[in-house]
């Protein structure tokens, strides 16, 4: 256990100081076990990303490379917020995927040698703010008694301590990542991200449930014709698919299969930050339960693909997935697996499909809105820190998509 100031509970000892202003103070450990109890009473009834359990899985079954840290935000001895941090060496080499294009010309391939000399020099111990697993805020989350405004400054604040801490360990941050925001969840005055380069990626596509809809047939009548004809068109081909939701055994039984279907889908990305563990799946469905959904889809006695759900609350969110491309294209997979999360929505009676980001256009085309969010990137070297933009211009993907709108007026 490592934690970074004075505590006032006796449960620990062999403890620092470490103010963010003249109100409040910072805790910062390094297992959630240490501290799930006062973390608990401020996510409580919050988001299902915030639990202990689910937190608990990653630390235990960390996707490649990521430490987590967690921090408590104390205001007179009580908690007010909690922090979750994640830090991560990225080599951008490993984690940048070469795109299909080849250049066409001298200049391209001059502009791509350039791109290589650069992309093999980006290495940097990373702090993220936030949870590299998912899309959303969920790098903090504080009482009500602290304005948001006030929220982004001692954010920033504990990024700053936490960094004085990993450098004691001799570990040197050297980039600040914080995110994801809507428009809404930003601060609405000051200069609290001065020096920052604010950025977006691909947008997260929401689908949001019509009241209307009490089956999948309903939802189904509500879109335009050929878009209706598109989806019977992909349904029809998934006859020969046989569908299973397995536990938390089931999973660990067929965890070869399932990584390797995961992975044939993880390695199309065009920068992936990390890879999961290997046994993420059935721990995860361990920590969240009946919460977690885990569906696979078999053909002729061959597991061919799976995805997994969560609800949270009044959200379903898409989780990760998997597929044998070959059976995708002849199957239509993918799009029956959006069809399906689609289906689970309206058992589950839920208000919004969180479909994440990535396959934007496909997502469009079930119903699914584009909904900016933002993210904040920082160098601790004032000089390295005005190359983020170029650094940014070589992972952030520039995939081209038309957002359809499949429903009637």
């Amino acid at each position: 256990m490592t934690v970074l100031t004075k505590s006032f509970c006796k449960k620990y000892d062999h403890v620092e100081t470490a103010s963010l202003d003249d109100k409040y103070t910072i805790e910062i450990y390094d297992s959630i076990l240490d501290v799930e109890e006062q973390w608990a009473l401020v996510s409580t009834a919050h988001d299902i990303f915030f639990n202990v359990e689910f937190l608990r899985c990653i630390e235990d079954f960390p996707a490649t490379g990521i430490k987590p840290y967690y921090g408590l935000v104390m205001d007179n001895g009580e908690a007010v917020g909690i922090i979750y941090f994640q830090s991560k060496y990225v080599k951008l080499r490993e984690n940048l995927r070469k795109s299909g294009n080849f250049p066409k010309n001298i200049f391209e391939k001059l502009s791509e040698s350039v791109k290589n000399v650069i992309v093999s020099a980006v290495n940097f111990q990373t702090i993220v703010c936030g949870n590299l697993l998912l899309t959303g805020k969920y790098g903090f989350y504080f009482k009500d008694s602290v304005k948001r405004n006030n929220q982004f400054y001692l954010v920033i604040k504990a990024t700053e301590k936490l960094s004085e801490f990993l450098n004691k360990q001799q570990v040197r941050p050297g980039l600040v990542l914080i995110k994801d925001f809507f428009t809404e969840d930003m601060p609405s005055e000051g200069e609290y991200h001065q020096g920052f380069t604010k950025f977006t990626v691909q947008p997260k596509m929401l689908l949001q449930i019509n009241p209307n809809w009490k089956t999948f047939d309903d939802y189904l009548a509500d879109m335009k014709s050929k878009y209706r004809v598109r989806a019977r068109k992909a349904l029809q081909k998934s006859l020969e698919i046989t569908k299973v939701v397995f536990d938390e055994e089931d999973i660990g039984a067929h965890r070869v299969i399932i990584n390797t279907l995961y992975k044939n889908v993880s390695d199309q990305a065009a920068f992936n930050a990390f890879l999961l563990h290997e046994k993420y799946f059935e721990n995860a469905k361990t920590a969240l339960g009946r919460n977690m959904t885990f569906t696979t889809y078999w053909r002729k006695d061959k597991m061919v693909a799976f995805f997994t759900s969560i609800k949270n609350y009044d959200v379903l969110d898409a989780h990760f997935l998997g597929y044998d491309p070959i059976e995708n294209v002849e199957c239509h997979l993918y799009l029956n697996m959006l069809f399906d999360l689609i289906k689970e929505g309206l058992e589950k009676k839920v208000t919004y499909l969180d479909m994440s980001r990535t396959a934007v256009e496909i997502k469009s085309t079930v119903g699914a809105v584009p909904h900016n969010m933002y993210l904040y990137l920082k160098h601790s070297n004032p000089w390295l820190n005005k190359s983020v933009g170029l650094i940014l211009g070589l992972v952030k993907p520039d995939a081209e998509y038309i957002i359809r709108s499949p429903f009637r007026e």
